[in-house]
């Protein structure tokens, strides 16, 4: 197949010397250009010659050059841009419009070909700026094309390229090759949230089995207190008794106290001995009385004290009154016990417990989430009573829908990257963080001349998918706050169907430019905002990056210190990772502050931005 031409040089033609010779005309969007024998080039401004000067005119060649604008829509196959690798190349679309301001140049150079001198200047043009953007950087190197390319070029072959719109994707063998950097990303952070869970998963077991050893070491500990206490006791009352019988007996009881009827047994066969050996004794002392009777070695006056002897010797023996040497039997406590023995305490009679008093209230369901919304380093601004307890309804206390407002148009085109890569890092940082994500509910809003929503309000899961943002026409954040408007009550009633409690909704909203209507946008704020007209209006945190305008930052804002703008002279791409670092701070700190039982809207101002009310 023939490639497409462009001839500029529309016809070349003798000048005619006869004084009948009529004069040619123009066509209207053709410049004429006349030629001397010797090559001198000559236009007078585009027109034809008079018939008297054409009849005196040292010019004998005429040429027409098209004037006319050219547009075209190429694929520049035949020059390549390479990517900063100088591996990978991007496929380039350019949609192009030129036109020639210098016939005269034209013809000198002899110009055949409008094509090929404007398709290898715009390659030429834009290849070293492909050669600074990495292959899977393709949007932000097509943005930075067109930048450049906007102020139009002027060729030296005569030729103004007023129009240049470039459209750029890498090619075949680079789109494989992002595709096996993006899976390799994506496996590369699964592994690094399956790492974390696994770490936080042995953490908790040993965390759990150093407590139940904890546990068990201070029973134990319990227990060896109470037997070193016991056998402390035992000693002191061993160390009170005497070694006779009696005392060998007390001993015996004290360490067997409840071997009583072995001690009573004991006791009684000492009895019986002492018997016996009294009976042999008193045997033996009637046989010596006898023996000295008969021998005559007793007086009559030491009968009545041998007498005397015998009686109390039997009166002992009878033990009047009951006596006796060993010690009492103690059943239930009843009878003191002995010094040196530990005794156990009362026991008190169960006390009725008191009747739990009923709530003051009539209703029975959970009482209205406890609050408070702080701002800065420390500062607290109550909006509920203060920061007491929440009550029951979801995980820690509340649902809570948190509603991602970005803009998509071409003011920040120059970040989309950024903001992409911010959506995904907050998805990983509430699967991390323990317990930050079961109170929140997720949605994603993109912004531009129709306002889109990517990701219904959902709860953030690892299968779940967030957007991949891009670049859209139009500015129109009237029709932004419209939609919320639409889809925040919807929401709402859903939620409020599956949980007790459903928290006032948090956007988050980000603009890189102005509005392109200034009315509507203030009047469609105001139907989201007025409690009036939307008893359902969220609470607003509103970020301003590249060209947005502060005044509306601060009007979007619910309060002052709740809306933010980048520093004059930040880039877009680093003031897109500031937002990234205020969105995944605040979103943290509600997810963690609602699973503690608390809600706390805590804003901190990373480095590159400040809050409007500092503005003045």
């Amino acid at each position: 197949m023939t490639p497409p031409t462009l001839p500029l040089i529309l016809s070349e033609e003798r000048v005619p010397r006869g004084q009948l010779a009529p004069v040619k005309a123009s066509r209207p969007s053709a410049a004429a250009v006349y030629a001397t024998v010797g090559g001198e080039l000559a236009c007078f401004d585009g027109r034809p010659l008079s018939w008297t000067r054409q009849v005196f005119s040292r010019y004998r060649i005429r040429y027409e050059v098209d004037l006319g604008d050219h547009r075209r829509m190429a694929r520049l196959e035949n020059w390549p841009l390479p990517s900063s690798d100088q591996v990978h190349r991007f496929e380039a679309t350019v949609d192009v419009g030129f036109r020639v301001h210098d016939p005269v140049e034209v013809v000198r150079r002899n110009i055949e070909d409008a094509l090929i001198v404007v398709y290898g200047h715009i390659a030429a043009t834009l290849r070293p700026y492909a050669r600074g953007f990495a292959i899977d950087d393709a949007k932000r190197a097509e943005a930075y094309m067109n930048h450049e390319c906007a102020a139009g070029m002027v060729l030296a072959e005569g030729i103004t390229i007023y129009r240049c719109v470039v459209e750029l994707h890498p090619d075949a063998a680079a789109r494989g090759y992002v595709e096996s950097l993006r899976d390799a990303d994506r496996q590369l952070q699964l592994g690094k949230a399956a790492h974390t869970a696994a770490v936080a998963e042995q953490r908790s077991k040993e965390m759990l089995e150093a407590l139940e050893q904890e546990a068990r070491l201070r029973r134990e500990k319990a227990e060896q207190e109470a037997r070193l206490a016991l056998e402390e006791a035992r000693r002191r009352a061993l160390a009170a008794t005497t070694f006779d019988f009696e005392g060998l007996v007390k001993q015996h009881l004290l360490t067997h106290p409840d071997d009583t009827a072995e001690a009573i047994e004991m006791r009684a066969r000492w009895e019986l001995a002492l018997a016996g050996r009294q009976e042999q004794f008193d045997e033996r002392s009637v046989e010596v009385f006898k023996f000295m009777v008969e021998n005559d070695l007793i007086q009559p006056a030491d009968v009545e004290v041998i007498r005397q002897q015998a009686l109390q010797r039997v009166q002992g023996a009878s033990l009047p009154g009951g006596g006796s040497a060993l010690p009492p039997v103690y059943w239930g406590g009843r009878a003191a016990a002995p010094p040196g023995l530990p005794t156990a305490p009362p026991v008190a009679p169960p006390q009725q417990q008191p009747s739990q008093a009923k709530p003051s209230g009539g209703g029975s369901g959970p009482a209205p989430l406890q609050g408070k919304v702080v701002t800065g380093a420390g500062a607290a601004a109550a909006t509920g009573g203060g920061g007491g307890p929440v009550a029951a309804g979801g995980p820690g206390g509340g649902i809570l829908p948190v509603y991602l407002l970005i803009d998509e148009s071409a003011a920040v085109a120059g970040c989309v990257t950024a903001l992409n890569n911010a959506l995904r890092a907050l998805h990983a940082a509430l699967l991390t963080a323990d317990g930050a994500a079961r109170s929140l509910r997720l949605s994603v809003l993109g912004s531009a001349g129709e306002t889109s929503v990517h990701l219904a309000v959902t709860e953030v899961e690892w299968t779940t998918r967030m957007p991949e943002l891009a670049v859209r026409a139009g500015a129109r954040h009237d029709r932004a706050f419209d939609r919320l408007r639409e889809v925040v009550p919807a929401d709402v009633a859903r939620l409020k169907s599956e949980h007790a409690v459903v928290l006032r909704p948090v956007v988050f909203a980000l603009f890189g430019g102005p509005c392109d209507l200034g009315a509507p946008r203030a009047e469609a704020l105001r139907r989201l905002t007025d409690p009036a007209a939307n008893p359902l209006y969220p609470t607003i945190v509103a970020v301003g990056i590249g060209r947005a305008d502060e005044a509306e930052i601060a009007a979007t804002a619910a309060r002052p210190e709740l809306g933010f703008v980048a520093d004059p002279g930040l880039d877009p791409t680093s003031a897109a990772e500031r937002f990234a670092s205020l969105l995944q701070d605040t979103v943290l700190h509600l997810g963690r502050g609602l699973a503690a039982g608390r809600l706390d809207l805590l804003v901190e101002c990373p480095p590159g931005l400040r809050r409007v009310a500092a503005a003045g």
